[in-house]
């Protein structure tokens, strides 16, 4: 059960999150059937900013400054929160630049992941809110607001999103990382943040 639930952990892992909401988005939603070379741009950028800041945090450790690769102890989490808005920050600064033109809910969406991070950072200083549930309700929340906003008839496999985020909040609880009350404040973060950014609309 350990080994299984490592293998949700990183499968599932908050960096990935966002490419892999991306290729499904892709896959369901007409209106995100970008050209060719617009397409390959924008899983470049994502796959950068999975790539990019796992590096930078495993340098971080092995230079002492996280006790481990979790980031299991709250007092560590604001540094690996910063490289990661750092990176986030420059993919929206590539995807918005002059000569780049996406969908507004592509735009939205990289925004809204950007604002669920940095409220998380905030209350990181009074509670180890999940990163792994974040990205899980921020990726269903994603679904669920293309699904409402493009009427695209994924109402019955929808519901599917939740059990996956139990999967995934077993797993961090097997793992001794986090308890359910993190694990479901990081899941209305990011599920409510994202839902609102899409669906209400903020100047872009």
């Amino acid at each position: 059960m350990q080994r299984l639930a490592l293998v949700v952990s990183y499968v599932f892992h908050p960096l990935w999150t966002p490419l892999l909401v991306f290729l499904v988005l892709w896959v369901v939603d007409p209106w995100l059937q970008l050209p060719l070379g617009m397409t390959v741009y924008v899983t470049s950028i994502l796959l950068i900013n999975a790539v990019a800041p796992a590096l930078s945090i495993f340098v971080l450790h092995r230079r002492g400054a996280l006790s481990d690769l979790e980031v299991s102890k709250r007092s560590e989490r604001t540094i690996p929160f910063l490289v990661v808005m750092f990176y986030q920050f420059l993919g929206y600064y590539a995807l918005t630049r002059p000569g780049v033109f996406l969908p507004m809910e592509l735009r939205a969406l990289v925004l809204a992941m950007i604002l669920s991070l940095g409220l998380a950072m905030v209350m990181t200083r009074w509670v180890k809110i999940s990163m792994h549930l974040l990205a899980q309700g921020g990726a269903l929340g994603a679904l669920w607001s293309f699904n409402l906003l493009h009427d695209l008839g994924m109402q019955t496999i929808l519901p599917l999103g939740f059990l996956l985020a139990g999967l995934v909040g077993w797993s961090r609880m097997r793992l001794g990382v986090h308890t359910p009350a993190e694990l479901t404040l990081g899941f209305l973060v990011g599920f409510s943040c994202v839902r609102a950014v899409l669906e209400l609309g903020i100047p872009l």
